[in-house]
This record gives C-alpha cells, sequence and structure tokens, in this order.
C-alpha cells in the first residue's frame, strides 16, 4: 500500500469469536486491528484481481 493519507472510513461490526481470532492474529503480525483488517482486506482484492487477469486470459 503506498503511503498516502487515509481518507475514508468504514465501520465494520464483528461477532465476538471472529473479533478474537482476528485480534489474535493481528497480535502474531504485531499490527493494530486497524492496520491488520485493511492489510487482510486489500490483500484479498488484490488476489480477487489476479484471479480476475487469470480467468480472462484463457
Amino acid at each position: 500500500m503506498e503511503k498516502e493519507s487515509k481518507t475514508k472510513q468504514i465501520a465494520i461490526r464483528f461477532d465476538i469469536g471472529s473479533y478474537e481470532k482476528i485480534n489474535k492474529f493481528a497480535t502474531k503480525e504485531h499490527r493494530g486491528l486497524g492496520d491488520f483488517v485493511r492489510h487482510a482486506t486489500l490483500s484479498y482484492i488484490e488476489k480477487l484481481m489476479q484471479s480476475e487477469n487469470a480467468a480472462d486470459k484463457e
């Protein structure tokens, strides 16, 4: 992710179990929750785009 100011926000809610799982992995990666969720979301989107591009080439 490029270093630029973050101007948009999305409020999300998780059930307790999901929140605890996310918090556990964020802690393992030495990230804050917000940073971890942002990174995970961007990684997921990148994989989707790669899959989409691969499907377009077939």
